[in-house]
């Protein structure tokens, strides 16, 4: 008895890390393309395809997320490139690469959230630079800088709850 608790003890201190890991490597990864989408306007897809692979694998191994929840982030993913398709690009398919792998690195809920918040903070700029008559109707933002912000507002929101806790 005293074995396996200690063996479920290393197991849960194994997930913890890989938590802690993917949600650094996001932010890391998100960084890198959110600069790329500022000065280029262009993601290079391949990068999410490796790090969306190594996440699925990782989760299956480890079962950090159920396999329930990466079928949904696949989904979400799906719906996202469908959207992508119908609307002629307005939402790139770089943009879908990244966040298919942020996906796979932060499970459903969590990436969810971090888009929400995301989509939050473009809308209340585009707002001001229309407000300011700085942009048009017509006008494109990269979207990735302002995921990047989501994920740093919900990460912080979620360390305050810890702490607070």
């Amino acid at each position: 008895m005293q074995g396996l608790r200690k063996a479920q003890k290393a197991v849960d201190i194994m997930k913890l890390f890989l938590l802690l890991f993917f949600r650094i490597l996001t932010l890391g990864y998100l960084f890198l393309c959110a600069r790329s989408d500022l000065h280029s306007r262009q993601i290079r897809p391949l990068w999410a395809v490796l790090i969306t692979g190594a996440a699925a694998v990782l989760n299956l191994l480890f079962r950090v997320y159920p396999p329930a929840d990466l079928l949904l982030s696949g989904s979400g993913a799906v719906f996202l490139f469908l959207v992508s398709f119908a609307s002629h690009s307005a939402i790139g398919y770089g943009d879908d690469f990244v966040i298919l792998a942020c996906f796979a690195l932060l499970g459903a809920g969590e990436e969810l959230f971090c888009f929400l918040a995301g989509l939050l903070l473009s809308a209340l700029w585009s707002a001001s630079l229309l407000i300011r008559k700085k942009a048009g109707r017509k006008d494109t933002l990269p979207f990735l800088p302002f995921l990047l912000a989501g994920h740093i507002c919900v990460f912080l929101a979620e360390l305050a709850l810890l702490i607070a806790a």
